[in-house]
């Protein structure tokens, strides 16, 4: 491949006392040709993340884009993985044209990483491209309702299990009232939901920002999720849904696969609901977890209790129906 089609990799190859010691041993020809990962590598890159206390969601999505990598562009030789700069530009090359952007940035960041660990220079040598992906998606009350309806003809027509099928629809429905991310939602236990004040305390292991934060329920959204419990009686320890649980249907169920919404825009229909119905911006920014580090108003003057915070949140909210 031309160094033009693919820009981000340099072509100068630099050598470290590591790479050089591992090359040694790998008895193959032109050795220096070739960059080495270990699986100390690998178990260092996640120790890391052990002592950044990154969620086990972030951990196994960086274990998938690491494994792949791995499988599709290196060599196993002797316990150890091989790879040349060739090897590299083919497989980001194939990574940029099939894949988003953001899928793209998360490739170079992590396996720059991986990279220092290992002493393979061309981690600086790696670039993410600057254009941000953006999801232009508009969500709203009517299309939801669509999905569910789409849902309930899947359930008839026994392509969903009852529970299954009650599950997903209170995860998403959870989500679009809440302003949850889908991470937050699996890292919530069911017991941790105040049902009886409609209250959801998110602390700070369990949000993406690491800021503890309050969500509230619509009342249809308290009974969905009262008579999901009780119907099916639920492990309280456990999360209403995991990631995989929300991500499965719409990788296995060709009518889902070709709808224009996923878990991740239940949080945007949030947002943008929220505006149409005139709601505070600056609350809005509070109860879906927003940065407000560079908002004077929100950070020095703009404080609320959580009764306000929930009483702004009816006035916006309090009619929001999807079932009725």
């Amino acid at each position: 491949m031309p160094q033009s089609a693919f820009p981000a990799i340099g072509h100068v190859f630099h050598s470290s006392g590591k790479q050089e010691y591992y090359r040694r041993l790998l008895q193959v020809p032109n050795p220096n040709q070739y960059y080495v990962i270990t699986e100390e590598d690998i178990d260092r890159l996640f120790l890391e993340f052990e002592a950044k206390g990154v969620s086990h969601a972030h951990k196994r999505s960086v274990e998938y884009l690491i494994n792949m990598f791995l499988k599709e562009a290196a060599k196993e030789h002797q316990g150890k993985y091989i790879f040349t700069m060739k090897d590299l530009k083919e497989y980001l090359g194939i990574i940029r044209r099939e894949y988003s952007v953001s899928f793209y940035r998360k490739n170079v960041t992590y396996l720059k990483k991986l990279f220092r660990i290992a002493g393979i220079d061309l981690a600086e040598s790696l670039k993410a491209p600057q254009e941000i992906d953006i999801d232009l998606t508009i969500v709203t009350v009517d299309d939801i309702k669509n999905l569910i309806q789409l849902v309930d003809s899947l359930h008839l027509s026994w392509r969903f299990e009852d529970w299954k099928k009650d599950q997903f629809i209170t995860a998403m429905l959870l989500m679009a009232v809440t302003g949850m991310r889908v991470s937050e939602l699996a890292r919530v236990p069911l017991k941790d939901i105040d049902l009886e004040n409609r209250r959801i305390y998110l602390n700070t292991s369990q949000t993406k920002t690491k800021q503890s934060r309050v969500v509230f329920l619509t009342e249809e959204l308290q009974e969905l999720l009262q008579e999901y419990i009780q119907i099916y009686k639920p492990n309280l320890h456990e999360p209403l849904a995991t990631v995989p649980q929300m991500q499965r249907p719409f990788r296995r169920k060709s009518p889902l696969r070709n709808q224009k919404l996923r878990p991740k825009h239940m949080r945007k229909f949030f947002a943008q609901e929220w505006d149409r119905r005139n709601g505070n911006a600056t609350i809005k920014k509070l109860l879906m977890g927003h940065s407000i580090r560079y908002d004077i108003n929100a950070l020095h003057y703009s404080h609320h209790t959580v009764d306000e915070l929930q009483d702004a949140y009816e006035k916006v909210f309090g009619d929001l129906r999807f079932l009725k």
